[in-house]
């Protein structure tokens, strides 16, 4: 019942008719056409006292379900307040209000909404004095000032208790919070949550990347609860918030899991009629629309709405000449029921994107190439291209049987379609394990050009002399996912303790179907190379290209889990849960016969795996006041040999059973000025078990034999604070390491790839004179490494040295070794991000926004991968036009 905006007993209609819907068709019609940049928009008139004019507001605030019945006004006041906490005083002469009545207000509101309910039709208004007061009384309507709690509840309906109460991290970035930065992406709202880093597309999979607590989670992002498997990078045209789940999250999510996920949380048909459009031009060419369009009709089918977001978006990325982004989005959403105990929603995304996209620079050793290489661009810029066509259908139907028993359901088909032809910068092949001083190597790195030759360059070779390799990425792939999620909640009483239950069965199949071309010919790429400092981007392209597999895997997997929290007295709360999973994934490969010279793929007989397995929770909370909890969580989860629907001949036929995982989280929340302010903070401890390792000797061989940790503590805090202060912080500190490897032994006491020891956000913004908001932050991302296995790499080597057979230090069959000399961390420096905004209404429907990114034009690398790395874009600015009815 979290999401449904249901319509109480006095629900209003908004005006009827096409005026909507010729404005979404106006706007399609720019983002296609390019065309004008002006719409309609429908808004009462309410000043927000903490992101300028509130703009539909009320479609994201937080809703509490009321129950005030019609009568006295004063009655009607007081049941307010005990269903807010709020305080109301009434401006109006001794004894006068017990002649005022009410109609009461039933269903599920934002606080001020249920409060401009209560006062319909009895000449009062209301405005707010501060974060815990209203003021009731006779003032002129345009005087309303709206100040938003910040959100206190997960969106989906298996955790059932506020976040206050939930013994876990949980990090929200609502919508307000994402307006005030412009963000237009799922990456760059991740950006305000502590203990997240961003890394670079793999080789084979496009898309959002990201680690969580220091463990991959590119499979663990999640779209309305259901897991968004597709490889794209997600636009928030359509979010109403982003939750990120850190710490035991198993039973919920099932596989994966090992660090959280992430959660988007898709905006839907809400019971007050408005039109939001925002319009944003900037720097680098950057030309953006995005509209937000409700409409009401109460009295049909027992309460209907319809909702429909657009975006349409061309840019550039700063600092980066060639990067180009092309993408549009629709996402039609319809409720009906919205007033009766059965409600649905059905919902479509569709989004396309056809990008040139960026790899970046090189990497020499141990770091980002030498030169002044920021801007350059070593990719063909007329081929490469990024080309997703993406369509989600989900189908959401909730019934209330009784207000304390609740039934959930949602489904969902979604089609995935991504086509890449991608340009990776290298100069020498990587180290397939790290070797320290004084080891020994049977031969020095190899030109990413000609594997055959030894790699020419070092970094202290002549910027000019180096040769840079274009290493082709093309893949063409279709993934799919079929699926459904069941869910119970009950409260009850057993033994006279309150139970929170939340039960559920989930199942369906997720497929993915890559193609492979290489370009590599006798060890050679026959694309033509480019100079490290003059890369020749109107050179046309060439190479010849075979394709080297044919992929078809389909998993079918299904899940039962329950969660059960107990309400041991006013103090204190009990919870636990179990999971069990099963994972059936079939995998078939095929390679056309490659030309002479050509890489052969090693035949694959049809694979097919099963891993099933339970997961486990536990967490207790103490609760010393209403305003704030103390827990302790622990938590399991594991991850299933193809849980990113990859297979070979080694996890199948070798020891690679499911990685396991155990998390330890103990912590506190507090929520100060009537949830206008939570913080939290959390000490935790997370353990991989049976990590695989592939044997840098035989890419066959793969075993569950390595053993990974990282622990660390993080802080949060989110607030709306009276006179228009918002703030949004987080720092996390994160110790990981490798603890146990069999292939890597080097690596053992070395951190983990892609995990920042120190991060930190911040950005608040606030009221100043002449009616102007502004915001001010940055973040500050710590060093981190490019890989687990191979943290260092050798930097210089002693002369060839010839050895019997037999007896050579650097393996059984070599005869000739180099001795190691020195070694680097191959790492990517730690980086400061400032960022401001400024924003002014100009009338009560529309206010200008200016956003100005890396104010110091700083050069940093944001995005890592063991093979290439993508700069962070340079000093840009944008202008907005936000415009609402």
């Amino acid at each position: 019942m979290k999401r449904s905006s249901r319509v109480g007993k006095k629900g209003r209609t908004g005006f009827s008719g096409s005026r909507g819907w010729i404005a979404a068709g106006t706007l399609a019609a720019y983002a296609v056409m390019g065309g004008t940049r002006q719409a309609l928009a429908y808004e009462e008139k309410v000043v927000g006292a903490g992101s300028g004019a509130a703009g539909g507001a009320e479609a994201s605030l937080p809703l509490k379900r009321f129950n005030i019945g019609a009568g006295p006004l004063d009655e009607a006041i007081a049941a307010y307040e005990k269903a807010t906490g709020l305080t109301v005083k009434v401006v109006l002469p001794t004894g006068t209000l017990a002649g005022f009545k009410s109609q009461g207000v039933s269903g599920l509101y934002p606080e001020e909404e249920a409060m401009r309910l209560l006062l319909e039709g009895t000449g009062l208004n209301y405005r707010v004095e501060d974060a815990t007061t209203l003021v009731v009384g006779v003032q002129a309507k345009d005087s309303v000032s709206v100040t938003a709690s910040v959100a206190n509840e997960v969106s989906m309906s298996k955790f059932t208790e506020p976040l206050l109460e939930t013994p876990q991290s949980v990090s929200v970035v609502p919508q307000f919070v994402m307006k005030d930065q412009g963000v237009s992406t799922l990456r760059d709202a991740l950006r305000n949550v502590p203990g997240i880093s961003l890394a670079a597309g793999e080789a084979g999979a496009q898309g959002d990347n990201l680690t969580i607590r220091g463990f991959t989670a590119r499979n663990d992002i999640f779209l309305d609860g259901i897991r968004d498997f597709g490889s794209y990078y997600r636009d928030s045209f359509n979010f109403e918030q982003v939750e990120a789940l850190e710490g035991p999250a198993g039973v919920q999510f099932g596989r994966g899991s090992t660090g959280g996920v992430v959660n988007q949380e898709s905006k839907v048909p809400a019971v007050k009629q408005f039109v939001n459009v925002q319009a944003q031009f900037g720097t680098d060419k950057t030309r953006r629309i995005t509209a937000d369009i409700n409409e009401p009709a109460l009295d049909v089918m027992g309460g209907t709405a319809f909702r429909a977001n657009f975006m349409g978006q061309e840019s550039g990325v700063a600092g980066r000449d060639y990067a180009e982004l092309r993408r549009f989005g629709v996402a039609p959403s319809v409720s009906i029921g919205l007033n009766t105990p059965t409600h649905a929603t059905l919902s479509y995304v569709h989004l396309t994107e056809s990008d040139t996209p960026d790899y970046g620079l090189p990497w020499l050793a141990n770091g980002v190439a030498p030169g002044p290489i920021r801007h350059h661009y070593y990719g063909f810029p007329d081929q490469n291209y990024l080309r997703t066509n993406d369509d989600i259908v989900t189908l959401r139907a909730d019934h209330e049987f009784t207000p304390n028993v609740n039934l959930h359901s949602i489904s969902r088909a979604a089609n995935y379609p991504r086509q890449a032809m991608i340009t990776e910068p290298q100069i020498c092949s990587n180290a397939s394990a790290s070797v320290p001083v004084g080891g020994w190597v049977p031969s020095l790195p190899t030109s990413a050009v000609n594997s055959k030759l030894t790699c020419a360059f070092t970094p202290a070779s002549d910027p000019s002399t180096i040769v840079v390799n274009r290493n082709q990425i093309q893949v063409k792939s279709v993934e799919g996912d079929l699926w459904n999620q069941t869910e119970v909640t009950a409260r009850f009483k057993t033994f006279g303790i309150k139970n929170a239950l939340a039960a559920g069965v989930e199942g369906g199949q997720e497929i993915s179907n890559p193609i492979r071309t290489s370009y590599t010919i006798n060890n050679i790429n026959t694309v033509p190379s480019a100079t490290l400092l003059n890369p020749n981007t109107q050179q046309p392209f060439a190479g010849t290209g075979y394709i080297t597999s044919i992929v078809h895997t389909k998993s079918k997997s299904v899940g039962l889990y329950f969660v059960d929290t107990l309400k041991l007295g006013q103090h204190f709360d009990l919870s636990g849960g179990v999971r069990w999973d099963r994972f059936d994934t079939g995998y078939n490969l095929y390679q056309p016969t490659p030309p002479t010279g050509g890489t052969v793929t090693a035949a694959v007989p049809p694979i097919n795996r099963i891993d099933q397995q339970p997961t486990y929770r536990a967490a207790f909370v103490y609760k010393p006041s209403s305003h704030g909890s103390i827990y302790f969580d622990y938590g399991t989860s594991f991850n299933p040999a193809a849980e990113s629907l990859s297979l070979s001949v080694g996890l199948v036929n070798g020891t690679a059973e499911p990685e396991e995982n155990q998390t330890y989280e103990v912590g506190t929340k507090w929520s100060f000025l009537n949830e206008r302010l939570l913080m939290e903070g959390a000490l935790f401890r997370t353990e991989k078990d049976n990590a695989r390792e592939t044997d840098p000797t035989n890419s066959n061989n793969i075993v569950a034999a390595g053993n990974q940790l990282v622990k660390g503590v993080q802080f949060s805090v989110v607030g709306r604070l009276p006179d228009g202060l918002d703030i949004v912080a987080g720092y996390a500190y994160l110790d990981s390491e490798v603890i146990y490897s069999k292939f890597f032994p080097t690596s053992v006491g070395y951190p983990l790839a892609n995990v920042p020891k120190q991060t930190f956000n911040l950005f608040v913004t606030h009221k100043l004179p002449w009616r102007l908001n502004a915001g001010l932050g940055g973040n500050y991302v710590g060093s981190r490494t490019a890989s687990s296995t191979v943290p260092f790499v050798p930097l210089t080597y002693g002369p060839a040295k010839t050895f019997a057979a037999g007896s050579a230090p650097c393996g059984v069959t070599a005869t000739t070794c180099y001795q190691v000399l020195s070694t680097g961390m191959k790492q990517v420096p730690g980086y400061w991000v400032f960022n401001a905004m400024l924003r002014r209404p100009v009338t009560d429907r529309l206010e200008l926004q200016a956003n100005v990114y890396n104010l110091a034009n700083r050069f940093y690398i944001d995005l890592p991968h063991p093979s290439h790395l993508v700069p962070g874009a340079g000093l840009s600015a944008l202008i907005g036009v936000n415009f609402k009815f």
